[in-house]
């Protein structure tokens, strides 16, 4: 029998490195967010957030335009890292799942350690404010970060050991519709935090979070992501994995 070759012999060195970057980043990101919070609402982290209408219009700042940039920049460098450290499109993706991951889990670390926030992981935190301000309780995106991490370390771990990954189209567009109705739970409350005129009830303070929305569609994403690489671990030894993809 031929003996299976490794794929990826550097990928644990590539992981470290990974992960030093995530951290280091995530204190970039978190002194960043500091500074933003003493610019536009007084140093505070808490709700309501400053909001201001003009003739039904909301007035957005010409700053946050140059913040909608900067997040889309923050996120193509963690995927740039992922990039780098690949091997192949797919190892790349999970090497930026797990940069990302790492770094949203440092940044509420390094924020706690800068600034004594949050106080809990049921604090609310603003996690992005365009197009829609996305907001819900610290544990959320740190479980999303969790999840991400985890698996996009699993999936090179078991690629480095010589398994055939072979995720399919569906498979992700499984994961990353999961991704969006989540994005969603995050939105759902944005006209009551933008105090949307012409209700008084909307006060800016969030209301109870979508948990009935986000937690079944976080739970499932886990559950086929775990369905799917135990098909790959029970196929055996990795030259029995090809036929996974059947």
């Amino acid at each position: 029998m031929q003996k299976f070759e490794k794929k990826s012999e550097h990928a644990p060195g590539n992981w470290v490195l990974v992960v030093i970057f995530a951290i280091a980043f995530a204190w970039v990101e978190g002194a960043v967010v500091v500074y933003l919070r003493e610019i536009y609402f007084h140093g505070s982290f808490s709700f309501p957030l400053i909001v201001k209408w003009e003739n039904g219009k909301h007035v957005i700042d010409p700053l946050i335009r140059i913040e909608f940039i900067r997040e889309i920049a923050t996120i193509t460098m963690l995927a740039a890292a992922g990039g780098l450290a690949g091997k192949d499109k797919f190892q790349k993706f999970c090497f930026f799942m797990i940069a990302f991951g790492i770094w949203d889990i440092f940044y509420y670390i390094w924020l706690y350690i800068m600034v004594g926030w949050p106080e809990s992981v049921m604090t609310w935190d603003l996690l992005f404010y365009v197009p829609l301000p996305w907001v819900g309780p610290v544990i959320t995106p740190i479980l999303i970060a969790l999840a991400m991490a985890s698996a996009g370390a699993l999936i090179v771990y078991y690629d480095a050991k010589g398994y055939d990954i072979h995720w399919r189209w569906y498979d992700m567009v499984v994961e990353l519709s999961c991704g969006l109705i989540m994005i969603v739970a995050f939105c759902w409350d944005w006209r009551n935090i933008l105090q949307l005129p012409g209700d008084i009830e909307r006060t800016g303070i969030p209301n109870p979070f979508a948990w009935w929305l986000y937690l079944p569609v976080y739970l499932f994403s886990i559950a086929w992501f775990a369905a799917r690489l135990r098909r790959i671990i029970i196929s055996g030894h990795p030259e029995n994995s090809r036929f996974l993809k059947k």
